[in-house]
């Protein structure tokens, strides 16, 4: 009897040892690391056109403009922005991963508009938008990067037939004869100011095919080291993109982004662009230009 005993003992301590060693061989086993999680943040970046301290406007305006001082009664204005980027503490870029809303932005392209599409802006249509929306990795930003302009590679897209899309089919920044966008149109009566690329060449019409590779982009890169997009907005001042202009002057009524002339001349010198090369003088707009501020 105690020899039955001392037996079934003996049974029940191996088998808690072999338990026990197997709860610790399974308790050693190392567990993946957790990944690291990238939360994001929604910004939205605003936008201003101005003449002097006036909101561009459809109806009559107070601040006159270039050497004859004369009142500007606008038809047109329209921006594209492109490629935004935030600088970070680190003072590293990040890019601004923009919403697909399917109306004023798409893939890294937005659409500024600031007409109305009553009064004297016959040109545009009731729909405006000032803002830039979209998400940027959680942190702390002081200062923006933008391109004025459609990027290269939808310079010739969207605009219509199976390939449209919104914003790069509307029909008023279709530079048909230029065979791409209107990166910037403002005009007013007896001035307009039309920026796009130039020197583009068809290849093939059918498959809308372009050659840009000898263009001039026109397509001028900003950079503002202290902006911050909770507290501030980007101005443009229509007032100092014309000044030393005669708008008055008929004979000098346009400038259609020509490497020649002295309307276009004194465009491209408030741009920051070299009239020749389309490019930024001397590799920075930001540097050259007058016509842009943070406010």
């Amino acid at each position: 009897m105690w020899t039955n005993k001392l037996l079934a003992m003996a049974i029940v301590g191996a088998l808690s040892g072999c338990a026990s060693s197997t709860t610790s061989s399974e308790n050693s086993v190392q567990q993946p690391p957790t990944p690291n999680v990238i939360t994001t943040q929604n910004v939205e970046i605003k936008f201003a056109a101005r003449v002097g301290n006036e909101d561009i406007s459809c109806v009559p305006m107070l601040a006159p403009v270039g050497l004859s001082n004369q009142i500007p009664e606008f038809k047109d204005a329209r921006i594209y922005i492109s490629e935004v980027a935030l600088l970070n503490d680190a003072d590293e870029l990040v890019s601004v991963t923009l919403n697909q809303d399917k109306k004023w932005q798409y893939q890294n392209v937005a659409l500024l508009d600031f007409e109305t599409g009553t009064d004297s802006c016959s040109n545009g249509n009731t729909a405006i938008n000032n803002v830039i929306k979209g998400t940027v990795p959680s942190g702390n930003y002081n200062g923006i990067q933008f391109t004025l302009g459609v990027p290269a590679e939808l310079n010739n897209y969207g605009i219509d037939g199976d390939d449209a899309v919104s914003p790069l089919d509307v029909m008023g920044m279709n530079w048909s004869w230029q065979m791409g966008h209107k990166h910037l149109r403002m005009d007013i009566k007896g001035l307009m100011i039309h920026l796009g690329t130039t020197g583009c060449e068809l290849v093939d019409a059918d498959a809308e095919s372009v050659d840009c590779s000898s263009s001039r982009p026109n397509r001028p890169k900003y950079q503002f080291d202290s902006f911050n997009p909770a507290n501030n907005s980007i101005v443009f001042d229509y007032q100092e993109l014309v000044s030393g202009i005669d708008i008055s002057d008929t004979a000098s009524s346009m400038c259609m982004s020509s490497n020649s002339g002295s309307v276009c001349q004194h465009i491209f010198d408030r741009l920051g662009l070299d009239l020749t090369s389309g490019q930024c003088v001397d590799g920075d707009c930001s540097a050259v230009q007058t016509w842009i501020e943070v406010e």
